[in-house]
């Protein structure tokens, strides 16, 4: 692996002009989406702001430490990962509670943490170079470095008794390793305790007893989380593990899948695994908000900035240190697209009659149920906006990909009714579960809900097994094949009129009496479907 990964050359202007790799993975280089950002600003490019004295960058969910050079040509960004790996080690390594010094193979001090000063009440810079028996006055017989580094073996929780020049005497329970490349002892490290660390450690083990001891919920939150996706098919465990995954990092993400297979569980799920889980998730449907307050919502208003406005925060100021999560943002006007994507690029807004810029720290999940290429195509959408939105992408398969969880969300379903009404438990047969398995649910885990709660309620406490005939009619006669009863004195005519009746009823109850939702899912104009329904005497 080499020292640098990758060459930025950047113009006076701050505009990319160039990515080399000097690794052999070339993913960076490769990628579609990363080639577009080429002319664009640097900042924009790497999606955070890039001082001249250095610093850390987030490029493709890697971190990478950039050294910033002035040459005739510009500026050139020097990025490394093993740079930045270095200094995450670092700081790890002070994060812990032991004490740890690392010596070289003769005896000289090279480095130790922070526990370790404190233990024993030093400077490391004032020991750099010292060899050990100048630092402490000790005998071999008592020395676990000394040892170490003369049997080249390993030296197992030994009891250390030393003075050290000041003339202080500690007491410390030691394990030390040779450090070997390639099979030859280069130096020696050592992990240091005293009573109080020791007490630290016992503390936490007391504390995971009672933890395991203790069955309760440690917090229960009111989102969803991963636990709570019913499923068993291997369509659903790859996307979970994906987005588990996708949960431990900063990234935007655009969840794609069709009406009712779950994007906002999926969502609250991603943030309920994250690190902002203990912060806030705001969840808006973009569909529903008209477009004169679309700003004034987004970004909050001031005092006076229009009649009646009064001082309120927004869903940027509200969702500060979480998630934002934008449901069918396919819906949303282009002007309002460009608005959006300024603040995420320069992570700053104004409210509406305000002056000043608030700064956010929000991760922004996005879910559509609409195909966003193709509105970009049409030129609905815009490209810069989408590529914003979309560093990751996760679709939702439609239930119909997934049959092997309909028995398990049925049964799921029936029990939360169950637990709801407080009935005596219900079951469903075979032949029932059967059509139920072969309907494609074009509604998918929102229209299998609705469909369970139907024949719950239909069979209310007179039987205690769901059968087909409990089934919506609009689910039997397609794909069941058992003999339905032959309806007497109805032409066909009067059939399709009762059957086009029955479909357009459950597509509005699927839908809340949503008339443009319902006309989507049906492939009709809103105005064709508010004629059937007044046509149908719905």
């Amino acid at each position: 692996m080499s020292i640098i990964n990758y060459i930025f050359k950047i113009d006076d202007e701050f505009r990319l002009k160039e990515v080399f790799s000097m690794s052999e993975n070339n993913n960076l280089i490769l990628d579609n989406s990363w080639c577009m950002n080429i002319g664009e600003k640097i900042d924009y490019a790497l999606g955070t702001s890039i001082n001249p004295k250095g610093g850390i960058v987030e490029v493709k969910d890697k971190f990478y430490k950039y050294q910033w050079i002035n040459d005739m040509e510009g500026i050139t960004l020097y990025l490394s990962e093993e740079s930045v790996l270095l200094e995450f080690y670092q700081q790890i390594v002070s994060f812990i509670s032991e004490g740890i010094q690392i010596y070289d193979r003769n005896g000289y001090f090279i480095n130790s943490n922070p526990a370790s000063e404190n233990l024993q009440n030093y400077n490391k810079e004032d020991f750099k170079g010292k060899h050990l028996l100048d630092i402490y006055d000790i005998k071999e017989g008592y020395s676990t470095v000394l040892t170490v580094l003369r049997t080249k073996e390993i030296v197992n929780n030994r009891c250390d008794r030393f003075k050290m020049k000041t003339g202080k005497t500690l007491t410390t329970i030691n394990t030390g390793y040779p450090i070997k490349l390639y099979g030859n002892l280069y130096g020696a490290v050592v992990f240091e305790s005293d009573l109080s660390v020791l007490k630290k450690i016992e503390n936490r083990s007391s504390n995971l007893e009672a933890y395991i001891k203790d069955e309760r919920p440690v917090h229960q939150d009111e989102l969803y989380t991963f636990e709570d996706i019913i499923h068993s098919s291997d369509k659903m465990k790859e996307v979970i593990h994906f987005a588990k995954k996708v949960s431990l990092t900063n990234s935007s993400i655009l969840i794609t899948g069709a009406t009712g297979t779950g994007k906002e569980l999926v969502a609250q799920s991603i943030h309920s695994f994250s690190h902002r889980r203990h912060k806030p998730f705001i969840d808006v449907n973009c569909s529903a908000i008209p477009s004169n307050l679309f700003e004034s919502m987004f970004f909050g208003t001031e005092k006076g900035a229009f009649t009646g406005s009064i001082a309120k925060q927004g869903f940027f100021e509200m969702a500060e240190g979480g998630t934002l999560f934008l449901d069918e943002i396919n819906s949303i006007s282009m002007d309002m697209q460009a608005k959006l994507l300024r603040v995420l690029q320069e992570k700053r807004f104004q409210r509406v009659g305000g002056n000043k810029y608030i700064k956010c720290d929000v991760r922004i999940i996005t879910a559509s149920n609409e195909e966003i290429s193709e509105l970009m195509e049409k030129q609905q959408f815009r490209k810069d906006f989408y590529y914003r939105i979309s560093t990751i992408k996760i679709d939702i398969p439609r239930l119909e990909e997934r049959k092997d969880d309909i028995l398990l969300l049925t049964q799921h379903f029936l029990n939360k009714l169950y637990k709801q009404y407080g009935e005596k438990p219900i079951s469903i047969n075979k032949e029932t579960l059967d059509v139920l398995i072969t309907y494609d649910w074009p509604g998918n885990i929102r229209e299998l809900e609705n469909t369970i709660e139907y024949a719950f309620n239909k069979i209310g406490s007179n039987k205690e097994i769901i059968d087909i005939e409990d089934l919506p009619d609009y689910i039997r006669p397609i794909k069941s094949e058992v003999n339905y009863p032959k309806i007497n004195n109805e032409t066909l005519e009067e059939r399709i009129r009762r059957m086009e009746k029955e479909i357009i009823k459950e597509a509005l109850r699927l839908h809340e009496g949503n008339i443009t939702k319902s006309a989507r899912e049906l492939g009709m104009s809103r105005q064709n479907l508010q004629h059937k329904i007044k046509k149908l005497e719905i």
